[in-house]
């Protein structure tokens, strides 16, 4: 079932992901938020083969608990608990790579993470892209009125796709309903809840 749907998000290809990495792209998917509840999380790690607190919340440092919760954390999160290092150049799990280069395009921009890339080998590294490719389509693409990505994740996924993997698909974009596009466009509100 869980590689059905790596399958899902990966248009069809198969691909095998380590196990901490297959939880964070699942919970994405599964939960497509940041924080969900703990026993759901800790169903999905069991579901992968891993134990939440010890291998999900300790080892990988990939959320950490919120009371009966669990939220993810960020690149910038994990980096200051010791996981996402931007001098390294090998990773011990494949979302540590995505998230260092994440990193490095967030803080140090296009240039930087190019040669972040090029250094690390992830350019033309065939898991590297799947896992990119999966967290395109499993991390909420909503935009505000303003068009920008509400999640940062989606932002950054995406700008590391346009800059170095232009061949990724980027997922479909949902169309906003034509009278809610040309109430904004018309700067009118729907007044029919109003009446």
């Amino acid at each position: 079932m869980l590689a059905l749907r790596r399958e899902r998000l990966l248009h069809g290809q198969r691909a095998h992901f380590d196990h901490e990495t297959d939880w964070y792209v699942l919970a994405w998917d599964t939960f497509r938020a940041v924080e969900f509840p703990a026993d759901e999380a800790r169903k999905l790690a069991l579901a992968v083969g891993l134990d939440l607190d010890e291998d999900v919340l300790g080892r990988a440092r990939l959320a950490q608990r919120k009371g009966s919760t669990v939220a993810l954390l960020t690149p910038a999160e994990r980096r200051r608990r010791g996981v996402v290092d931007p001098a390294a150049s090998t990773f011990p799990r494949l979302v540590d790579a995505v998230h260092t280069a994440m990193l490095v395009y967030a803080e140090d921009g296009a240039s930087a993470c190019g040669a972040f890339l090029r250094r690390a080998g992830l350019q033309e590294h065939p898991e590297f892209r799947q896992c990119l490719q999966a967290l395109l389509e499993a991390v909420p693409r909503t935009r505000g009125r303003d068009g920008a990505f509400l999640r940062p994740e989606a932002d950054l996924l995406e700008r590391l796709r346009l800059a170095f993997f232009p061949g990724l698909e980027p997922p479909a974009e949902p169309e906003p309903a034509a009278a809610a596009v040309q109430l904004a466009f018309l700067g009118e509100e729907d007044q029919s809840d109003e009446e």
